[in-house]
């Protein structure tokens, strides 16, 4: 059995307790009333049933891949991995002031371009069109309060 899957199993099922936890510390509510404690509660569960399905499922094949538990981290580029980290911490610095809409329409041509470089035109589409559908999805969809941003959209 590989130590490395078994570590990352239990890791996610604690973290999974202490979402799970924070919830119910939150208050609960009900479906039809949710408090704030439901979506912790609710991710908190979905993360500790994935990671004890996969915890199963390692113990019952009992992780036959024959690979080192290095070979994981082998192939990271840890350059692109510490950029996009830094541009999320500046994405959440800029939400406010950028607004929902031009800080992620530039986030996501940043991470679409760089990341796995496409041309110019799926990019933007791309960026655009997710940004639609987030956009859908939280402010029309959810009634979420978005930031305008000094544009004001």
């Amino acid at each position: 059995m590989k130590k490395t899957f078994l570590i990352n199993d239990l890791f996610w099922m604690a973290l999974a307790a202490a979402f799970c936890y924070g919830g119910i510390r939150l208050g609960f509510g009900s479906f039809h009333a949710p408090h704030a404690g439901f979506m912790p509660f609710l991710s908190g569960l979905i993360l500790g049933l994935l990671a004890l399905a996969d915890l199963i499922i390692g113990l019952a094949n009992r992780w036959k891949e024959d690979k080192d538990d290095r070979e994981i981290w082998a192939n990271i580029n840890w350059g692109k991995l510490l950029l996009t980290v830094a541009l999320l911490f500046v994405y959440t610095l800029l939400f406010s002031t950028l607004g929902f809409t031009l800080s992620t329409v530039l986030l996501l041509l940043f991470l679409f371009r760089v990341m796995e470089p496409k041309p110019w035109w799926v990019v933007i589409f791309s960026s655009v069109a997710c940004t639609a559908i987030f956009y859908l999805a939280f402010k029309v969809g959810l009634d979420s309060q978005l930031p305008r941003g000094f544009l004001g959209f």
